[in-house]
């Protein structure tokens, strides 16, 4: 899977991190639920193959950035997140 972003800075939560240090990796399923709900409370579509900056609002994070991105071959959500989220990569 591969979004083709540029080189840059992408927001995790509320930092910026750039891309050499970020995964993209399956969003946890609690998180992905509260990800598209804010979206669609927001009247923003989440659309297959086409990354994403989400905002949302959690008594945890009070204002969340994330990039999201949804693969055309897979049901569930993906985002960058930093490297050491990511299970399983070499």
């Amino acid at each position: 899977m591969n979004a083709d972003l540029p080189d840059g800075f992408y927001p995790f939560i509320d930092q910026h991190f750039p891309l050499s240090e970020l995964a993209m990796i399956e969003v946890p399923p609690d998180l992905e639920q509260l990800l598209r709900s804010q979206a669609a409370a927001n009247g923003v579509s989440i659309i297959r193959g086409t990354p994403l900056e989400l905002r949302c609002q959690s008594e945890q994070f009070p204002d969340a950035t994330f990039l999201v991105y949804w693969p055309h071959e897979e049901d569930r959500l993906h985002m960058l997140a930093p490297k050491k989220f990511a299970k399983g990569l070499a």
